[in-house]
């Protein structure tokens, strides 16, 4: 026990020299394997200039093309992972490329509509609005008069993607088979999962299914605006919308020079979060200042596109409100049973010391106003906590992080004196009183009691389905790498011990043998050899080299 809380010290001690760039030093004196993987990429861009090595990456994904680009893109999320410098690199990563030839195009929409164009719609721009990694879009107008955007999958993107995920899992797994953070990190589930994430931005389909899903969340909201679905124009490939004409929220500080439209819009942004994350659970994953738009004319504010959307399940939206109410209330309690509750938390870890850590944290903020605090970036702090103990933060509580920093960005971009927690005061004091509302207690009480007896009943058969495999010899046990390795292990100390056992038994018969052959002998020539002292060296000799094997496998 002592020994471990020496070797937390030492990391401990470690982690704060490279924080205040004595990397160097750690390297120097042999303790950089006492490091985490995300102190040791610090370590090392604090070697050189961390924005140069930073600016490299960003670089070397841009060439490497449209999947590592979007790896990137979806990697900056993961400041619970990655050093700062990194991630505000990745955060610039542009899908800029030259645009495909409109001959190109045509033929796209030929293949995939069943003709040019020029007979699918009333009129069609061959010059294009936007040029990305993945599709290229132009602006038409359909027979019906509509004005839409017609976004185009670059033609073989697909298969350059695919072919590019493989080549990434494998990667994954070589490091995850080198290395022991690897394994910690789960390398090779994060890229599978970032593959998915990927995969079903490629699909044309499922954006347009996560627009409709956002848009009939304020079907009844007159100040949200979202872009129709034209399915009868759209494939996997092709994908037809609404055109909307609004001001970009990049330039809206400027092009928008009243307080009192600044403030609408803030409102309306802070509302429109509170009800996709909270209420819904099927968020903007992508809402930077380019896919938020403000339409003066009817003062709305419109939301497009929808390929990178986060999913919050009832229980984890229960958690997420736990943890905002952990901080309007200054209660380290909450927070840490909030995490424990929607993350993967290891058997291993030192809950006195992740408390403490996250205590650290609150109180760090706890000085701030209410209306003042900058809540991506402590729930961000905590994830990052989260992950130096090893607990693991789903995919999209990650991006509802980086949702809420950049939502919050766009707030201050607009009016510095606002603030998102100070616009989300009163929905936050609503969701408060519903949750403890004596009707929606009873309701998920009855949920969870539901839920238990429906556990109670299936348990009786479970154990007889259990019991009925194992007397058929069909019982499968799943077991992870740490715990082959134990299992070997133990195997190998097992199967050396027998060996000694058997050895001694047999250098014990051999001896016997020799004795009892000296004494019975009949005066031969074999019997004047002095076999017991011969035969003594030789199985003694054996059992000494056997002994020696087994004690240096360090496994008796």
């Amino acid at each position: 026990m002592h020994k471990m809380r020496r070797l937390k010290r030492y990391r401990e001690i470690v982690s704060i020299l490279v924080k205040y760039g004595f990397g160097y030093l750690v390297q120097e004196v042999g303790l950089v394997n006492l490091l985490s993987f995300t102190d040791r990429l610090t370590a090392d861009l604090q070697r050189g200039n961390a924005h140069e090595t930073a600016s490299r990456v960003r670089s070397l994904l841009e060439e490497l093309g449209p999947t590592f680009i979007k790896l990137g893109q979806l990697l900056s999320i993961r400041s619970d992972l990655l050093p700062r410098e990194i991630i505000l690199e990745l955060e610039k990563l542009q899908d800029d490329v030259p645009p495909v030839p409109i001959e190109e195009i045509k033929q796209k929409i030929n293949q995939e509509l069943g003709s040019l164009p020029e007979k699918i719609f009333l009129s069609f721009n061959d010059e294009y609005v936007a040029a990305a990694s993945i599709g290229q879009v132009h602006e038409a107008v359909l027979p019906s008069g509509e004005k839409v955007m017609v976004k185009v999958q670059r033609p073989h993107i697909k298969e350059t993607i695919y072919a590019d995920l493989e080549i990434l899992g494998d990667i994954a797994r070589l490091i995850e088979n080198h290395y022991d953070w690897a394994q910690d990190y789960r390398v090779t589930e994060m890229v599978e999962e970032l593959a998915s994430s990927i995969k079903r931005e490629l699909d044309y389909i499922e954006e347009g299914r996560n627009t409709e899903t956002i848009k009939l969340q304020f079907e009844g909201n007159q100040g949200i605006k979202v872009p129709s679905i034209y399915w009868d124009f759209t494939t996997s490939e092709i994908l037809t919308m609404e055109k909307i004409d609004g001001v970009k929220l990049s330039g809206s500080s400027s092009e928008i020079p009243e307080k009192e439209d600044k403030r609408k819009i803030a409102d309306l942004l802070v509302e429109a979060f509170v009800t996709q994350i909270l209420r819904e659970g099927f968020f903007h994953g992508d809402p930077h200042p380019g896919n938020i738009l403000y339409m003066p004319e009817t003062e709305q504010l419109a939301f497009i596109d929808f390929g990178q959307v986060g999913r919050l399940s009832e229980d984890t939206r229960y958690d997420v409100t736990t943890l905002m109410i952990g901080l309007m209330k200054e209660d380290t309690g909450l927070l840490v049973k909030a995490i424990y509750r929607f993350a993967d938390v290891p058997s291993s870890l030192d809950e006195k010391r992740f408390y403490d850590d996250v205590h650290r944290i609150r109180r760090k903020f706890s000085d701030v106003p209410l209306g003042e605090l900058n809540v991506g970036l402590t729930i961000n702090e905590l994830f990052a906590t989260a992950q130096n103990h090893r607990i693991l933060i789903p995919t999209d509580l990650t991006m509802l992080g980086k949702t809420l920093m950049t939502v919050e960005g766009i707030i201050s971009d607009i009016d510095p004196s606002l603030s998102l927690l100070g616009l989300a005061k009163p929905y936050g004091e609503q969701l408060f009183r519903e949750r403890y509302d004596p009707i929606k207690i009873g309701k998920r009480l009855w949920h969870n009691a539901r839920d238990i007896s429906g556990t109670l009943r299936n348990i009786p058969k479970q154990v007889e389905d259990v019991l009925k495999k194992t007397s058929d010899g069909d019982l499968k046990v799943e077991i992870g790498l740490y715990d082959i390795n134990r299992i070997f292990h133990k195997f190998d100390r097992i199967s050396n011990q027998i060996s000694f056992s058997i050895t001694l038994l047999a250098f014990s018969i051999v001896v016997l043998g020799l004795i009892i052959g000296a004494t019975l002998g009949d005066g031969t020539f074999f019997t004047r050899i002095p076999a017991v002292e011969v035969g003594f060296v030789i199985a003694f000799a054996m059992f000494l080299w056997i002994i020696y094997s087994i004690i240096r496998s360090g496994r008796f």
